[in-house]
């Protein structure tokens, strides 16, 4: 049996890389406040932030010292590419949502958390919008292939991940009125993508298959309605 030398050394080596970690805050000035700021040195009673003004830190390989962010009075930087849950975009110019509910996103779903239905017209025709459309965001794994095969760039992904709540089997459905986001909301948070090339092209080709759809309507609502024939004329039949 060995004697724990290998233990030992390996917590030694951790508590001066703790007690070194201290000391370079405290020669610094930082050593009994926050790294990202504070109201006060020592938090010794609650106190209520002013959120979404807190502080962000941001922490690469030149950060020394502590590297704790007491979150959520202190921040992490949120990036583009970071992705939660899917929404919905709709457009600011017309408040058009650019979803037909043409299924698609359901189908690559891997966990099959997006279920929707179609809506229909006064005549009972099919009309190219999503009367329901819903995720369940604990199945949702978050994967993004129902924003990469989406044909009306109408799906994206969204950064937000405050999402907790103290009940799940009804709040964490999320229905069409719990996804809508602005298009100008997305190129808010997502301003590389929005201007990108490929985006600008997708968005056109969009623009124009909804200007298409639109004169299609047109057309079919200002054709006249077609004549009716005239009824036969009857047959007079003689008698014998």
């Amino acid at each position: 049996m060995g004697s724990g030398y290998g233990i030992i050394t390996g917590h030694l080596v951790t508590l001066r890389r703790f007690l070194r970690t201290f000391w370079r805050d405290i020669r610094a000035g930082k050593g009994l406040q926050r790294r990202g700021g504070g109201h006060q040195l020592l938090d010794l009673w609650p106190y209520k932030a002013d959120r979404g003004n807190e502080p962000t830190i941001l922490q690469d390989y030149k950060t020394e010292g502590l590297f704790t962010v007491e979150y959520p009075d202190e921040r992490l930087p949120v990036y583009e590419r970071f992705r939660v849950l899917p929404v919905l975009i709709y457009d600011d110019d017309d408040g058009n949502v650019r979803c037909t509910s043409c299924n698609i996103c359901a189908k690559v779903c891997p966990p099959q958390c997006i279920w929707m239905s179609q809506a229909k017209g006064p005549k009972g025709n099919v009309v190219p919008l999503p009367e329901d459309f819903y995720i369940d965001m604990d199945v949702c794994m978050n994967c993004g292939l129902c924003a990469e095969y989406c044909p009306f760039d109408a799906i994206k992904m969204d950064q937000n991940f405050e999402l907790s709540n103290y009940e799940r089997h009804q709040t964490h459905i999320y229905s069409l009125q719990d996804l809508l986001v602005s298009s100008e909301y997305y190129s808010r948070t997502h301003p590389d993508a929005w201007s990108s090339e490929e985006e600008v092209a997708e968005r056109n080709k969009v623009a124009k298959k909804k200007d298409q759809r639109l004169q299609k309507a047109l057309t079919a609502t200002a054709k006249p309605a077609a004549p009716l024939k005239a009824a036969p004329k009857p047959v007079a039949v003689e008698q014998a």
